[in-house]
């Protein structure tokens, strides 16, 4: 069962908040400019956080839960998912998408850089495509609040498109130039909060880079800036789910539009025809009426 915590009352944060507006048309925007391809995305992003069933997943920036019910479908009926956002509106629409999903997952309207959860809760944090929406002072706070939150040894998982440019970076991107996080600014952020990066790389998918971090047990060192973290390139996603489809359909949008278009060519001459001959009608009654008199 979805459950949601809290409050429809907006939280105060100096990050970027999505209102109604933002919310009510973000997952139909992903889906176009993901190419349909949305899911794989989101459930590569779970792998990538190398889930394991029976795992507390806390996914921070959570938006309208995508990748909190892929993460869902990772750790399975006896793992625990909670997503946060400081947006009511997508929180409420976080759990409408559960409830429609079946999925037992918790939402709750709560900011990234103060998370409202005991230490050392979670197995694993997920921080994906929200970074370049705060400020840089909250980046650090949010990163701090993931490793307190973090049990010994958790994981945190932070995408975040590269510095923006227009002329590479797919469609998901380009929407984003307006912010960005470099990758060496991202692994820059983990270690100042204690975290051991462990893996960095490219996702696949629109210039999106990744920092995988871990927090360290008891008796080993919280930070090794000397270490070299694993780095991968991971493959694009592949081609679009729906594009033959998309084609279909604007073909049959434009076939419509001109053929409407032509009916109201075609209406038009009617009803001009017809006014034409109702006119000579009464000028013919009229020219005959003056001829009998």
């Amino acid at each position: 069962m979805t459950k949601t915590a809290d409050d429809a009352a907006p939280i105060a944060t100096k990050g970027l908040v999505m209102r109604a507006a933002q919310a009510s048309w973000y997952d139909a925007l992903a889906a176009v400019l993901t190419l349909g391809r949305e899911r794989a995305l989101r459930d590569r992003l779970a792998q990538l956080a190398r889930l394991a069933p029976g795992e507390a997943v806390l996914d921070v920036g959570c938006g309208t839960g995508s990748l909190a019910l892929a993460a869902k479908r990772q750790v399975g009926a006896t793992g625990t998912i909670v997503g946060v956002d400081a947006s009511p509106e997508m929180i409420a629409l976080a759990a409408r998408k559960a409830a429609r999903a079946g999925a037992d997952v918790t939402f709750r309207n709560a900011c990234a850089e103060r998370l409202p959860f005991p230490d050392g809760t979670f197995d694993a944090v997920l921080s994906t495509l929200m970074l370049h929406h705060l400020p840089a002072t909250l980046r650090r706070e949010c990163a701090r609040e993931a490793f307190r939150v973090l049990k010994p040894g958790g994981r945190m998982l932070a995408v975040d498109f590269s510095r923006p440019s227009l002329k590479r970076g797919g469609l998901l991107a380009r929407l984003h130039r307006h912010g960005g996080v470099p990758l060496d600014a991202m692994v820059a952020l983990l270690r100042d909060a204690g975290l051991r990066v462990e893996e960095t790389g490219s996702v696949g998918e629109s210039g999106a880079q990744l920092g995988l971090a871990v927090t360290p047990k008891p008796g080993e060192y919280a930070t090794r800036h000397d270490a070299v973290p694993a780095t991968r390139a991971l493959p694009p996603l592949g081609g679009a789910r729906w594009i033959l489809a998309a084609v279909v359909v604007a073909a049959l949008a434009a076939h419509v539009w001109m053929a409407g278009r032509l009916a109201g060519m075609v209406s038009l001459s009617v009803a001009g025809i017809a006014a034409g001959a109702i006119a000579l009608v009464g000028v013919a009654v009229h020219v005959l009426g003056m001829r009998r008199r």
